[in-house]
């Protein structure tokens, strides 16, 4: 691997140079090998593949390997099939979700760069082959972090194919924007990064996204929102409340927001007439309090 940065002759082969040996012989044997490599050695052989699209813009040598094969392989993990509570042994289904979850970023980011060359384009048929597995991927229980770039593939798909047969970029809102969101509330120790979640997740909720409060509820947003109202930062409190009112619109999520301890908090804020007062008493009446 740190051999193929350095140019010059290539010990044992004809080719000139490593660009031409990476070009010529490497990348055909590599999706040889891709095909029916195990998900460690699939994932090493994608990046390695992907670096040649660094070395060639152009993409045609990849492009003329049966690259779509390998991709197919690389998108297609049955682990994401598996139910994680019928898992034999949870922990390595953990396991497993992450080995897969490496193989489809890697898969996920040479595809995006694929799709920049025309020549891909004209030769498959991208929206056809890959739109339904990526959707599949973004709405499975794949760890978040590994979501990226299979959203940014699909958005870029999006760019390319307007007649996508469903809109992508609200999927990408509810399985990849809104749970990374409520991670950020949740985890995140900086009061700043919490803030601009909160916001986000107001402007999603408010914008009127279809479907966005149920996948906030589902991902366990209700109980970090509750805390923000304990936050001495008026713009998350207002933005909570907002939230909070929104999801409290669904008599389902009156209980989870109960438990949360929202009742006592909202009350705090009503007695001691805080700027967002009035909001919070709407809030308490809307509860079966």
């Amino acid at each position: 691997m740190e051999s193929k940065f350095y140019e010059g002759p290539v010990n044992g082969s004809k080719a000139d140079s490593r660009k031409e040996a990476l070009d010529a012989a490497v990348i055909s044997r590599l999706v040889q090998i891709a095909k029916t490599a195990s998900p460690n050695l699939l994932r090493k052989a994608i990046s390695v593949i992907e670096f040649g699209t660094v070395i060639d813009p152009t993409m045609d040598t990849i492009i003329s390997e049966d690259i779509t094969a390998v991709l197919d392989v690389a998108l297609h993990q049955n682990v994401l099939d598996e139910p994680e509570d019928e898992a034999e042994e949870l922990e390595k289904h953990l396991l497993k979700l992450e080995e897969a979850g490496l193989t489809i970023s890697s898969a996920s980011r040479l595809l995006t760069k694929l799709l920049d060359s025309e020549s891909f384009r004209k030769t498959v048929d991208t929206t056809t082959r890959f739109e339904e597995p990526l959707r599949k991927i973004l709405r499975s229980n794949l760890p978040l972090h590994y979501k990226d770039w299979v959203a940014s593939c699909l958005v870029k798909l999006t760019s390319l194919s307007p007649s996508l047969s469903k809109p992508i970029s609200v999927e990408v809102t509810l399985y990849k924007t809104i749970p990374s969101l409520v991670e950020q509330m949740s985890f995140s120790s900086s009061p700043e990064a919490k803030e601009a979640a909160v916001l986000e997740l107001n402007k999603i909720v408010s914008e009127g996204v279809p479907e966005s409060t149920q996948a906030l509820a589902s991902h366990g947003g209700i109980e970090p929102l509750v805390k923000l109202l304990e936050e001495r930062n008026e713009r998350c409190v207002e933005a909570s409340l907002s939230v909070l009112y929104n999801l409290s619109m669904d008599s389902e999520n009156h209980p989870a927001i109960m438990r949360a301890g929202a009742v006592p908090v909202l009350r705090r804020i009503v007695m001691s007439q805080r700027p967002q007062w009035e909001k919070a008493l709407r809030l308490l009446r809307d509860l079966p309090v």
